[in-house]
């Protein structure tokens, strides 16, 4: 036995004006972090908003092989980077060098 089917309904439909959407107003980061702490609190929630990571530069550099050598034994013997022994130098010349980006070894663990 067959059902019977509901009757389509072939009226048109007004067409939706894409012309007259308005795209969301962007907010900066600061904001979007104070609404999820807002929020956080008024829900009881916990949130974590990351810190974005800083921009990283890459610098390369071309230094005579005996520099290099001593560069790499030094690391090697306080078992740091090559990196580290440069930013470190960096400071201590007085550049202005962020405690979380003096890291003695980046290297990924395994």
């Amino acid at each position: 036995m067959k059902t019977e089917l509901p009757p389509i309904n072939v009226a048109p439909r007004k067409r939706v004006d894409l012309r007259s959407l308005q795209a969301p107003t962007i907010a900066d980061d600061r904001v979007v972090e104070q609404n999820s702490r807002r929020l956080a609190s008024e829900w009881g929630a916990v949130t974590t908003v990351p810190s974005p990571k800083p921009v990283i530069a890459s610098l390369r550099l071309e230094i005579p092989e005996y520099l290099d050598r001593q560069l790499a034994q030094a690391a090697f013997d306080q078992r740091v980077t090559k990196q580290f022994l440069v930013i470190q130098a960096l400071k201590a010349a007085g550049f202005s060098v962020e405690p979380g980006d003096l890291v003695p070894d980046k290297r990924k663990r395994r």
